[in-house]
């Protein structure tokens, strides 16, 4: 018995959907070409990946001669350590960069005006003076009791065991604590006339760009 006019449509539509899959399928997992070019500059095509495909930038093609992938060649060992070495350059740069901009913010947000940062100075060199007083003190003491027992001993006396040399080494330690703190002071001082110098250049920055909105 013959088709009819209907399942002859349905076969052809059938065979039609059938061949277009292969057609996508061959495609996708062969019939590749390969665009390479050689160290002469001369583009190659061609159905397989060049032997040195490694070393070589790589674009394959599809049937229809369009771009599907672009490959890079592998760099040389020498050249991946060096762009590695770069990329971790660039990394603790970009580090740099972020602790230095939330260093700034901080600034800014911690002093409204600049005699915030000489009040502040003030507190922290207050602190270390008082230390540095209280320890004067026991030094003075110490000192004194020293010498009271050096009389005694030209004199003859008897002194206490081990205490001349037990203040000998605490008046020792307590002259280095004073010189600490007095090196403490000159760091804090420095420290505080760069945030000064600091703050004065971001807040002239910032009125710098407002004058220029304004006058946008």
């Amino acid at each position: 018995m013959g088709m009819t006019t209907k399942q002859t449509a349905v076969a052809l539509l059938l065979m039609l959907t059938f061949s277009a899959g292969v057609g996508v399928a061959a495609a996708q997992t062969g019939n590749r070409t390969y665009k390479w070019v050689d160290d002469k500059g001369v583009v190659h095509y061609s159905d397989k990946a060049p032997m040195d495909a490694v070393d070589r930038d790589k674009t394959i093609l599809d049937q229809q001669a369009r771009q599907v992938r672009r490959v890079r060649a592998a760099a040389p060992e020498g050249q991946r350590k060096v762009n590695e070495e770069e990329a971790e350059r660039q990394r603790l740069e970009q580090v740099e960069r972020d602790i230095a901009e939330r260093r700034d913010r901080a600034l800014v947000m911690s002093y409204l005006k600049e005699e915030d940062i000489d009040l502040a100075r003030a507190r922290a060199f207050s602190a270390l003076d008082a230390r540095i007083e209280a320890t004067k003190v026991v030094l003075t003491q110490h000192q004194a009791r020293l010498k009271d027992l050096l009389e005694r001993k030209d004199a003859g006396g008897t002194l206490p065991e081990g205490e001349p040399e037990k203040l000998e080494s605490d008046i020792a330690n307590r002259n280095a604590s004073i010189d600490r703190d007095l090196r403490e002071k000159e760091t804090i001082y420095a420290k505080y006339e760069r945030d000064k110098q600091r703050w004065r250049e971001l807040k002239e920055a910032e009125r710098a760009r407002l004058e220029a909105e304004n006058r946008k």
